[in-house]
């Protein structure tokens, strides 16, 4: 199967990042939280699939569109 890339929705800071790599996601699933003026905002999974590898770290200032993650495509 393809790998599927998960861009930012919004720019801001990673607060948290839920998931692992090697982990199965489902369609929907938060994976990642994002700081935009003091708020939370959660990053949902765009496929099913396994966490590929993350592309940022906690803290990490991030723009629109920018790669956050690989899934790996189920």
């Amino acid at each position: 199967m393809p790998d599927s890339i998960l861009r930012s929705p919004l720019p801001g800071i990673i607060q948290n990042i839920i998931v692992k790599e090697g982990e199965i996601v489902k369609c929907g699933d938060t994976v990642i939280l994002i700081s935009v003026m003091k708020m939370e905002s959660p990053v949902v999974a765009n496929v099913n699939g396994r966490i590929k590898r993350l592309l940022i770290k906690e803290s990490d200032e991030i723009s629109y569109g920018e790669a956050l993650l690989i899934i790996e495509e189920r």
